[in-house]
């Protein structure tokens, strides 16, 4: 919900610029876009992406290539998920642990934007909040995988490409 809503609220932010600009050519330059727009938009897409993926991870909504095992058993779908939720685990730690690295540089370092000089470091650790979120989700689909294994039966949403 929050990065659906961050995404219409940057869509507002970047349509209501965009029709300032083009207003502006039209009367003589009296109204304008909104400063800093490509910035907002920018930090904003960054945060929204880390905001949909855990839903995205928890909901097998990930692009997967179940095409060779859509007609699998369920444990032998879930042993190749099972591989691909460690990787996405280990990918995940690791983007989350250098995002954190980042974000305290980004805090340290004072760093802002150009036009607005909006603080770089509070996105940022938004963004890393997610970040740990889908390493938490994440493990909880590699444990969902081994119970599949286990019972033989799907537990949580249907595999990709059966929804």
């Amino acid at each position: 919900m929050a990065g659906g809503a961050l995404l219409v609220a940057i869509m507002l932010i970047s349509s209501v610029s965009v029709i300032g600009r083009g207003l502006s050519q039209l009367f003589g330059g009296r109204l304008s876009g909104i400063p800093g727009d490509v910035e907002i938009v920018q930090l904003g897409c960054a945060v929204a992406v880390f905001a949909f993926l855990p839903l995205c991870q928890l909901k097998r909504a990930n692009v997967l290539v179940g095409a060779f095992t859509k007609n699998l058993p369920v444990r032998y779908r879930a042993m190749f998920d099972l591989t691909a939720n460690l990787l996405f685990l280990v990918l995940a730690f690791l983007v989350a642990w250098q995002l954190g690295r980042g974000t305290a540089e980004k805090f340290s370092n004072h760093d802002t934007t150009m036009v607005l000089r909006i603080p770089e470091g509070w996105p940022f650790a938004v963004a890393l909040a997610f970040a740990w979120l889908l390493v938490f989700v994440t493990a909880y689909t590699v444990v969902r995988s081994v119970m599949e294994i286990g019972t033989n039966r799907a537990i949580g949403p249907p595999p990709s490409g059966e929804h």
